[in-house]
């Protein structure tokens, strides 16, 4: 019986000590502390980037995102297309939502294309369509 109760607390001992080193004071500790999490970090990367640098399809689908919140105003539902542009840009397609219906079969959808130039500005936008999200149609 006291063999399980040490190896409980040599269980108990080593969660502790993997505790304490992630949560201590020790140096290695604070740097983990004070270290933000990968994604932010690259987060902040595409952020600070120079207005020089070009930008891949990542940061295409994040500026395409920001784009159609800022510039169009309706509810964001999602970016169902992004290519190269001609080797000098992005051509993206996103889809808002325009109206709210109930039932949401009904809600209105616009699909919208924004171009981005090499750098991740945008250089325009167009209304490709409107429909209804219920009804059915060919894709892209």
């Amino acid at each position: 019986m006291s063999d399980q109760g040490n190896e409980h607390a040599n269980h108990d001992g080593i969660d502790n000590a993997g505790l304490s080193a992630e949560v201590g004071s020790g140096p290695e500790a604070k740097r983990t502390r004070d270290e933000p999490p990968e994604q932010t970090a690259s987060d902040e990367a595409v952020s600070n980037q120079s207005p020089d640098s070009t930008i891949g399809l990542s940061d295409a689908q994040v500026r395409a995102r920001e784009a159609a919140k800022e510039l169009l105003e309706y509810e964001f539902e999602g970016i169902i297309k992004i290519e190269a542009a001609n080797g000098d840009g992005w051509r993206t397609v996103v889809e808002l939502v325009e109206r709210n219906a109930v039932p949401d079969t009904q809600d209105i959808i616009g699909r919208y294309e924004i171009t981005l130039d090499a750098t991740g500005s945008v250089t325009g936008y167009e209304l490709l369509e409107r429909y209804r999200r219920g009804d059915m149609k060919e894709e892209l």
